[in-house]
């Protein structure tokens, strides 16, 4: 008899683009033929509102039988806001630490005056706020041998955890940002009998956070395929153009550094002579820029997408934060190389451990890496060659199907 898994997330659907989202998805997918695997959700698309979009049902999306939860409230933004600006409020010295640029420094430090209130207040207003599958889990988490949550930061993990943490296991997909210096969330990462990390720095970060050294834990991040599309589509059909582009794939979001990228894209144009487009998929949270090259497509069919992707001269990523990258992975994994941001640790030591991109901090290096990349002399073969070892060597299926198994019999014995 298979062992029954429940994979908890705040979204989830063949529609929703976020990186754990996705990666949730991939590995419930993966481990439907070797567990009896079950997902407990919202019925939210879009995390900048948790409305509710989805049908409150039980349904099915690619074999997997997934329950949706109503939110029980969208999110406030004006009350998430005003709790934020509590939680963020500046003293003297901290306008100091700002003026001289360690916003670092400034971003880790929490007033003093913050009290339990103030937190529920952050976790509620910011949600997705889904007490009926909280409730749920509740009467009903006997039924599950193991329960998978995904993501530290929302409040179906942050009260979920709680209920049987001798069955749980954390994927935390957590990285260095204000919220995660909350003091509830070192209690949260010493909970589960077990956490799967994506990387190594991940890890380090997380244990030197929380001090959860006692914690069963693992590296397990993703395996990855360069699936080929059902269709061949050529991409001068798709963007109606010929020009030589950069892919970006993903949150079209500021918290994603998109803002920074549109302002680097178009100063870069105004002085090239390089015929080249900006493409961005994703469902957009900001404006985008209404300029010649930049071209935004929303959502597009899994086949658009990797058409876009094998043929594009090199994705971006310009987020300062992330945990793993699944769209990096993928774009190595078709041999396309990536242009990331320096400053998020993650996407540095993929281009260091590749050697199959460029790091930008500033426009200048950004410059640096278009020029380079467009650059018909450029050895792109190698590049590509590079970008396909690093997947080959460190992200299979077989290592984190492993390791996964490893977790669930070590959290489900029997």
């Amino acid at each position: 008899m298979k062992k029954k898994i429940a994979f908890i997330v705040q979204r989830y659907g063949l529609e929703v683009n976020g990186g754990a989202e996705y990666h949730c998805r991939l590995m419930a997918e993966r481990l439907k033929d070797i567990y009896d695997v079950e997902v407990l959700t919202t019925c939210a698309k879009d995390p900048t509102t948790w409305a509710n979009e989805y049908e409150a049902s039980i349904t099915s999306i690619n074999g997997i039988k997934v329950h949706r939860f109503i939110s029980a409230r969208l999110r406030d933004r004006k009350k998430f806001r005003l709790v934020i600006q509590k939680l963020r409020k500046q003293q003297p010295y901290q306008k100091l630490l700002r003026l001289l640029g360690l916003l670092d420094l400034y971003e880790k430090i929490i007033p003093s005056d913050i009290n339990e209130k103030d937190y529920s207040d952050w976790v509620m207003y910011q949600g997705p706020y889904v007490p009926d599958l909280v409730n749920y889990l509740k009467k009903n988490h006997k039924v599950y041998d193991v329960l998978i949550f995904f993501t530290y930061l929302y409040y179906p993990t942050i009260e979920g955890i709680k209920i049987a943490p001798e069955k749980s296991i954390l994927i935390p997909t957590a990285h260095d940002e204000l919220s995660i210096y909350f003091p509830f969330f070192k209690k949260l990462f010493n909970t589960p009998k077990a956490i799967l990390y994506n990387t190594l720095s991940e890890k380090r970060f997380v244990n030197k956070l929380a001090g959860n050294y006692d914690v069963y834990s693992a590296i397990a991040g993703i395996g990855i395929d360069a699936s080929q599309p059902s269709v061949n589509i050529a991409t001068s059909e798709i963007l109606k153009t010929d020009s030589e582009y950069l892919l970006y794939i993903g949150r079209i979001d500021i918290e994603k550094g998109c803002k920074m990228l549109f302002e680097y894209f178009t100063a870069y144009k105004k002085t090239s002579t390089k015929n080249i487009a900006l493409i961005l998929i994703g469902q957009p949270f900001m404006p985008i820029p209404e300029q010649q090259g930049v071209i935004s497509l929303g959502f597009v069919s899994e086949d658009i997408k990797i058409n876009l992707l094998k043929n594009a001269v090199a994705l971006v990523i310009p987020s300062f934060y992330e945990s793993l990258s699944l769209v990096t992975l993928e774009s190595m994994a078709y041999g396309v190389p990536v242009i990331a941001n320096e400053k998020c640790e993650v996407l540095k030591d993929h281009i260091d451990n590749s050697h199959a991109g460029f790091l930008f901090g500033d426009y200048e290096s950004f410059k640096v890496a278009l020029d380079t990349v467009f650059n018909p002399k450029t050895d792109r073969s190698t590049l590509s060659k590079n970008a396909k070892t690093y997947i080959t060597e460190n992200y299979t299926w077989d290592v984190t199907i492993k390791e996964y198994r490893k977790a669930i019999d070590y959290v489900s014995p029997r």
